[in-house]
């Protein structure tokens, strides 16, 4: 989808490496590495996102480092843009979607970043019906996709609608703090 926004793979490619990870920064070799791709074609790409504001640039030695421009007027659009299409949110969607029983897919925090976002595991609340066996080998390919470790809680409906009903403290926090549904509706249990 976002490939038909921009019109180039390398161009999409960096916008999600640099705001899937927006407190890094990274040299031209670093990132052909990283995307696999021509550093030629990445250069080209570097200079054109940061005329248009959304990267800087600095020097330090013999090395030009690229960053997130988080001050340019539509960073939080672009990251928004970036997180639905290609970035984190859109892999879990992606890898849980065709996993038959899942009810219900919340990404939720356990700090201040937003649902996905930051470093370390990735929370994920699911409910439904499914086989563990293929909701496990789909979590083990989404963890070898993101490099990131995926923690999951998964509850079938009946025990969902229990523990909603009571208040029950792990879902007050997780329903009540920074979430994301990805798949189903808050009122379809």
């Amino acid at each position: 989808m976002l490939t038909k926004l921009f019109s180039s793979q390398t161009r999409v490619d960096l916008l999600r490496l640099f705001f899937t990870h927006p407190d890094n920064r990274y040299y031209v070799r670093q990132i052909a590495r990283e995307l696999r791709r021509d550093i030629s074609g990445i250069k080209r790409e570097l200079d054109n996102l940061e005329k248009a504001g959304l990267l800087l640039s600095d020097k330090v030695g013999n090395l030009r480092y690229y960053s997130v421009n988080k001050t340019a007027a539509i960073y939080s659009e672009i990251k928004s843009i970036v997180t639905k299409t290609v970035g984190v949110q859109a892999a879990v969607y992606e890898a849980l979607a065709p996993i038959t029983g899942v009810r219900q897919a919340w990404l939720y925090s356990m700090n201040s970043h937003p649902p996905g976002e930051g470093v370390g595991a990735i929370f994920l609340l699911i409910v439904g019906g499914v086989d563990l066996a293929e909701l496990n080998e789909a979590i083990t390919h989404l963890e070898d996709h993101l490099g990131r470790e995926i923690s999951y809680t998964v509850f079938d409906e009946g025990e969902f609608q229990r523990r909603r009903a009571e208040a029950d403290p792990f879902l007050t926090e997780v329903l009540g703090g920074r979430n994301v549904l990805l798949i189903g509706r808050d009122d379809a249990v």
